[in-house]
């Protein structure tokens, strides 16, 4: 009884705010996530891991040309997925095309933090990881802990990070 009582009350107050902030156009209307959403560690997981099945599965030439798609289905909110080589040179980026090509193993956070190299060591070394770092969150330009989920597929590795508060 108590829990139909939750789900019902769920349903009555949490409808109607659900369509309001979607009416606000705060809802990514493909995904249903807020846009204002930072993401969280599950969230950045499941989109590498999903970016790495499709190297996998369909290739590295398709695969990267999705994962640099800022309308890919690995965009959401702020989180979007980026490929790397093992020597650390940006392979894909959806947020800014003008990093492909760049080096990122001499990269440091406002911190000094090195997390290029730690993003490639973390692949090499490890296959997979979390790498925390500050960075510049896309959607607001604000700077912002980081902490970047990294699994490496064959000779690349792809990437998704969280903003925290």
């Amino acid at each position: 009884m108590k829990l139909l009582r939750i789900l019902l009350l769920t349903a009555v107050v949490g409808g109607p705010l659900l369509a309001a902030a979607s009416g606000l156009g705060l809802l990514n209307h493909r995904t249903g996530q807020s846009i204002e959403d930072l993401g969280s560690p599950a969230v950045a997981k499941a989109l590498a891991e999903r970016a790495a099945a499709m190297v996998r599965d369909e290739g590295r030439e398709k695969a990267l040309k999705e994962i640099s798609d800022p309308h890919s289905e690995l965009v959401q909110g702020s989180l979007y997925v980026f490929a790397m080589s093992l020597n650390g040179t940006m392979l894909a980026n959806p947020h800014n095309p003008r990093q492909v090509g760049k080096s990122f193993l001499s990269e440091r956070d406002f911190n000094g933090v090195a997390y290029g190299r730690e993003l490639v060591n973390t692949a090499r070394t490890d296959s997979v990881g979390w790498v925390d770092y500050i960075d510049t969150e896309p959607k607001s330009k604000k700077l912002r802990r980081k902490s970047t989920y990294v699994l490496r597929v064959d000779n690349l590795f792809v990437a998704c990070g969280y903003y925290m508060k």
